[in-house]
């Protein structure tokens, strides 16, 4: 192999290196941002279930009446 060729597929391997690492850099940044929201929407879940929990409680301490909803 010629001088040349062998400095051509070292600029082709580094072209393609530095495509990579930006790819690497831009999936990182989509994953930290995932994560965000994931927390995120793990607090908007946790709140949600507090508030069902609630309500169950409190349906099965009243007193209402167990009666049909007004659509039978």
């Amino acid at each position: 192999m010629s001088k040349e060729k062998i400095i051509n597929s070292i600029e082709n391997i580094e072209i393609k290196l530095a495509y990579a690492e930006e790819m690497l850099n831009q999936l990182n940044e989509i994953i930290i941002n995932q994560q965000k929201e994931m927390g995120i929407m793990n607090n908007h879940i946790n709140k949600l279930e507090k508030k069902v929990a609630q309500m169950l409680e409190e349906s099965e301490s009243s007193e209402l009446p167990n009666r049909k909803p007004p659509h039978y």
